[in-house]
């Protein structure tokens, strides 16, 4: 009986081995193919929340914000360093836009993504007047864009 069983065994450990080869292609197929895909969303996220940050940098801005500033800085908190910061924040987004972003992976970006925006609520909460709503306010506005990509 068991002379019977270790050939069985062999083959059923040879039919899974190739499975798991044939599967591990068809995903790494997969994952290129939305990298590619998810590449170009990406890059249109990174401009709507580039247009976010510069709405945002443009209210803290006294030399040029209008009367009615929804983004109202802190009390004691620098406004050029504010301004810089901000202005940092659409340096790294311009990076999603690029060719360079191109080269990593779309759990990279993603990382990267995620790392900026709570960068961004720290700001907001660290050097804007009711921080913590506006930060819940931008989290809703941005997940709602991001729902609406393509």
């Amino acid at each position: 009986m068991m002379e019977q069983l270790i050939p069985v065994l062999m083959i059923v450990a040879m039919v899974a081995f190739v499975l798991v080869k044939q599967i591990g292609k068809l995903t790494s197929k997969l994952d290129t193919f939305a990298d590619q895909n998810s590449y170009e969303r990406y890059a249109k996220f990174s401009a709507i929340i580039q247009e976010n940050v510069r709405a945002i940098k443009q209210s803290l801005d006294s030399s040029k914000s209008p009367s009615e500033r929804p983004f109202k800085l802190l009390e004691g908190k620098n406004e050029e360093e504010a301004l810089e910061l901000l202005s940092n924040f659409i340096r790294k987004l311009v990076f999603f836009e690029t060719m360079m972003a191109k080269k990593k992976s779309s759990t990279e970006i993603e990382a990267d993504l995620f790392e900026l925006l709570s960068n961004l609520d720290v700001f907001l909460k660290e050097y804007c007047v009711d921080g913590e709503a506006l930060s819940d306010a931008l989290r809703e506005t941005l997940l709602e864009a991001y729902e609406q990509l393509d």
